[in-house]
């Protein structure tokens, strides 16, 4: 009888800290946040980031049953809600669309086919925060959506698996410093908040999760195939990130040598220039460095 009342009280916990109750879909990769402290305090995080003089206004990604919602809207946070479950927004709209209708709006949709320049309310206002919790499996499309996006943003605080955070944050020749660490510190300030343990979810995912924000540093490439370049370059020096930078990079050095005769003495004196030497080792190297090295291939 006791453990049957406990799970009914757990069940009641659960319940409300959301605006109504769904079954978690494996397909959308969702996974409900059910603690109540660490909902306030995600909340209290975004509202910090506004003045109290300025009209506050967020753009949630996948906003559930409202857990995040909610508390942003006691928080007279005017919120444009995406998202792409058509149960959710049918929930939202049944229940904080209508206590809040001058408040919220709720939109289904994809967020990564959904352009911000959407949002008129958004261009008059000018100051927007993007919030939201990702879905594992789309995280790294959702970030690269952000950094397309992110002059629409004066900031984004996100939900990703902590090992995910600890990559976002990564030094040069730490284990968790890749490609996703570099294109993000490109882009934005990082910095981790606080870790949100498995068990504050519904289903419980295997690993915990962390908050982030990111801050943009009005960072961008200057052409769209300059951005696809640069991916292509990161991926052919993490590919060899515990080798030489002569190795990692010697297929393309001689493709230059072979169009104009010493331009491999030419990018060995800016690598020098920079601190990098042949020996060095890719993953060892600085997002600036690497920006500046990438550059040499693209416009020289």
């Amino acid at each position: 009888m006791r453990n049957k009342f406990n799970k009914e009280k757990e069940l009641q916990k659960e319940k409300a800290n959301h605006a109504f109750h769904l079954h978690a879909k494996k397909s959308l990769g969702q996974n409900f946040l059910r603690d109540a402290n660490v909902v306030e305090k995600i909340a209290s995080s975004i509202d910090t980031l506004f003045t109290e003089k300025e009209q506050k206004y967020v753009h949630e990604i996948g906003p559930g049953t409202g857990a995040l919602t909610l508390p942003l809207l006691q928080k007279s946070i005017k919120i444009k809600a995406l998202e792409k479950d058509e149960r959710s927004v049918d929930g939202l709209k049944k229940t904080l669309l209508i206590e809040y209708e001058n408040q919220f709006e709720v939109v289904q949709t994809d967020i990564l086919k959904w352009t911000p320049s959407e949002d008129e309310y958004l261009i008059a206002v000018k100051k927007c925060v993007c919030v939201g919790n990702i879905p594992y499996y789309i995280t790294s499309d959702i970030l690269f959506w952000f950094c397309k996006n992110y002059k629409f943003y004066t900031h984004g605080i996100f939900m990703v698996q902590n090992e995910v955070a600890d990559r976002l944050q990564a030094k040069p020749g730490t284990k968790d410093y890749g490609r996703l660490t570099v294109r993000i510190q490109l882009f934005f300030e990082v910095k981790k908040l606080f870790v949100v343990p498995a068990q504050c979810f519904v289903p419980q995912p295997k690993v915990d999760s962390a908050i982030v924000q990111l801050s943009p540093k009005n960072f961008s490439f200057a052409t769209q195939e300059e951005d696809v370049a640069f991916s292509s370059f990161t991926t052919i020096l993490f590919s060899a990130r515990r080798k030489m930078l002569r190795r990692a990079l010697h297929a393309q050095l001689w493709q230059l040598e072979e169009k104009a005769q010493g331009k491999i003495n030419r990018f060995w004196n800016l690598a020098n220039s920079l601190g990098v030497y042949e020996e060095t080792r890719p993953d060892t190297l600085s997002p600036l460095t690497i920006l500046e090295l990438h550059r040499f291939f693209y416009f020289k």
